[in-house]
């Protein structure tokens, strides 16, 4: 994989403009009174994608956690009206993680963050501007590695089999996702305690799991509403990779149903 980074900037318009900021403001308004996180951080906007030659190529520049409110996030059915161009943009990047005891392993997020409060998820976060190497390379193997440390206190040493399985649009919001799973060596009662609930920072209330076995995922999603469309993906990317394309469909199919 190979991150091109430019400093273009966003393009935009008068009239989203002062949306974006009526946004924002609505947000630090009801931050303050929900005590909900929010922090106006540097991301890293997706331009565009493609593939060459076997290799994911995605082209980025900057943006930041208050043009991805004020667009993708809050006025998100807005997209046709001012162009996709014009939106935050900015790519996820999150991982699934596998027990050395054959658990899938996903985050119930809390009521904190801004966004699918309560749904289980990939752990992770996004590229920030932080991730930009002074030559202008972006390692989002390093970005998702930082984001577990954080979040579950994985050390490289347990983040050694990380691999990105995909590039997904979360269909609600119109953001990418570059998917990630790494392979721990540690049990699912190891990594149930590796949660610190008492970090104020830490976005999730609990860890969930499902058998790493076919029959096992489509009931896992049924039954763990609500699920946020990029932990669905991921769950069904992460099937059609290990038991292939009849199996994806026939999740597809009943998911569906």
């Amino acid at each position: 994989m190979c991150v091109h980074w430019t400093d273009s900037p966003r393009p935009s318009t008068p009239e989203l403009e002062q949306l974006i900021e009526q946004s924002w403001q609505e947000a630090l308004a009801r931050s303050a009174q929900t005590g909900a996180i929010l922090f106006n951080g540097k991301l890293v906007r997706w331009l565009g994608h493609r593939v060459e030659d076997g290799v994911l190529h995605i082209d980025a520049a900057p943006t930041d956690y208050r043009d991805f409110v004020g667009t993708n996030l809050y006025n998100r059915h807005r997209v046709a009206e001012f162009g996709r161009d014009r939106f935050s943009n900015p790519i996820g990047t999150t991982a699934t993680i596998v027990s050395d005891d054959g658990w899938l392993l996903y985050g119930r997020r809390s009521h904190r963050v801004a966004w699918h409060a309560g749904h289980l998820h990939t752990f992770g976060g996004a590229l920030e501007a932080a991730d930009v190497r002074p030559d202008g390379t972006i390692d989002p193997f390093a970005a998702v590695r930082r984001e577990l440390r954080e979040e579950l206190r994985l050390d490289e040493e347990h983040l050694a089999d990380t691999v990105c399985v995909g590039l997904i649009h979360d269909h609600e919001i119109w953001q990418p996702e570059l998917l990630f799973e790494t392979r721990v060596p540690l049990s699912r009662d190891d990594m149930l305690g590796r949660l610190d609930r008492a970090d104020p920072h830490q976005e999730h209330t609990a860890i969930e799991y499902v058998r790493d076995e076919p029959e096992a995922l489509v009931p896992f999603l049924r039954s763990a509403a609500p699920v946020a469309p990029v932990a669905i993906g991921a769950i069904c990317l992460h099937g059609r990779h290990r038991w292939g394309r009849e199996w994806f469909e026939g999740a597809r199919a009943a998911l569906a149903r």
